[in-house]
């Protein structure tokens, strides 16, 4: 699963055991995204450790195309090698199972606000910063809205201070680590989860969690996040991961000017499509070709 920890068991391997590899994302480059000045720890990981890793791996298993793209353009990795399977979702832990005023009362949110809601690492690329300054943007028409951020990360204390300089204390709360069992309730009382990533997002996890407990999501146009959308409510992908094009797309949502799919649509498409039982199988499957 990760190239560090694969790197050295590979010569202790018997001759002949096929090795399958599940490419989660370029190490080297997102590195490189939160790093400034380590160009040579940079070149280890990729050559040494990453290029070295795949070149001697039979096949391989992605998320995305989006993904599989990166490891046939950056890793030379044959297509042949390389098979798609989207993540899954337990559909019986994220499920819709509490309206939302009683998620948000569960919660100790306000049961009278336009309530966002995100999980991200607290890190650049996952594009926070960018949604503070989408709600700066719509807050003088929607000055009721609410965004809920869950997660931690090394520019927490940058993102708060910048939600107080955009005047955002009223709008923002700062969740911290959320708790497994809290998260899907968190998903439910949300009208929204928004996902405005920047770069290296391979599928999106948080998409397919939240679309099983019946809220839709608002995604930029990066990685494999507008694979699973584009079938279902293409609408909700943004045209770019600019902080006025994320404005633009929330405040029509909200506005009630972009339709958005039912609490039952979105669970039907999450357990369709992503249910942990049928994707187990897909893998099962490329395991034992």
């Amino acid at each position: 699963h990760f190239a560090l920890y694969s790197f050295p068991i590979l010569d202790i391997l018997p001759k002949g055991v096929p090795v399958t590899f599940n490419f989660h994302g370029p190490w080297a480059s997102e590195s490189q995204q939160e790093v400034v000045n380590k160009n040579l720890s940079l070149l280890i990981k990729h050559w040494l450790i990453e290029q070295n890793t795949y070149n001697r791996c039979d096949r391989f298993i992605v998320l995305s195309k989006a993904f599989g793209k990166i490891l046939h353009d950056k890793y030379q990795v044959p297509w042949s090698k390389i098979n798609i399977i989207p993540g899954g979702v337990d559909i019986n832990w994220f499920q819709p199972n509490l309206s939302p005023q009683e998620a948000c009362t569960k919660l100790g949110w306000p049961t009278n606000r336009r309530i966002l809601f995100t999980s991200r690492r607290l890190v650049h690329r996952t594009g926070v910063d960018k949604l503070l300054q989408a709600l700066a943007i719509i807050k003088p028409r929607i000055p009721d809205v609410w965004l809920a951020i869950a997660g931690r990360g090394h520019i927490q204390a940058a993102l708060q201070q910048q939600a107080t300089e955009l005047g955002l204390a009223d709008n923002i709360k700062f969740l911290g680590f959320l708790p497994d069992e809290q998260l899907p309730i968190a998903y439910q009382a949300a009208e929204l989860t928004v996902m405005p990533s920047q770069s290296f997002e391979g599928f999106g996890l948080v998409i397919i969690e939240s679309l099983a407990c019946g809220t839709p999501v608002l995604c930029t146009p990066v990685g494999g996040m507008p694979e699973i959308l584009s079938g279902f409510s293409p609408d909700l992908i943004t045209t770019s991961t600019e902080a006025s094009v994320i404005a633009e797309k929330l405040e029509q949502v909200l506005l009630g000017n972009i339709p958005i799919p039912s609490r039952e649509a979105c669970r039907q498409y999450a357990t369709t499509n992503y249910d942990w039982n049928q994707i187990a199988q897909q893998v099962r499957k490329i395991l034992l070709a």
